[in-house]
C-alpha cells in the first residue's frame, strides 16, 4: 500500500513537468494570430495564414497591402510570446480594401 502511495505521487510529479503538447502549442498560437487580425477592420479578406504544430505561423498578405499595416501587424505577431517564429509574404491576391 505505502509503495502504491509512493508511485502514485511520482506520476503526479512528473505529470507535472512533462513538456506541453504540440496540439496546445499550435492552439495558443493560432489563437494569438486571431485575436491579432481580429483587431484589423477586413483582414480576413486580406490575410490568410497556417500554424504549425510548434507555433510557427506562416501568413501570406495581399499583394497592395499598405507597408505601414504589414509592418505593424507583422511586428505583433513577432511580439507575442504564443508564437514561437513568424514567416510572412505579401504575394496573396490584390484586395479590394486597398
Amino acid at each position: 500500500m505505502k509503495n502504491l502511495l509512493g508511485i502514485c505521487v511520482l506520476l503526479l510529479v512528473f505529470s507535472s513537468v512533462l513538456p506541453v503538447s504540440a496540439s496546445e502549442i499550435q492552439f495558443k498560437a493560432d489563437t494569438a494570430v486571431a485575436d491579432i487580425l481580429f483587431e484589423f477592420d477586413g483582414s480576413e479578406t486580406y490575410a490568410s495564414y497556417v500554424v504549425g504544430e510548434d507555433g510557427f505561423v506562416d501568413i501570406t498578405f495581399s499583394r497592395n497591402i499598405p507597408d505601414d499595416l504589414y509592418s505593424e501587424i507583422l511586428q505583433r505577431l513577432k511580439d507575442d510570446a504564443r508564437i514561437t517564429g513568424v514567416l510572412a509574404g505579401s504575394s496573396g491576391p490584390s484586395c479590394s480594401l486597398f
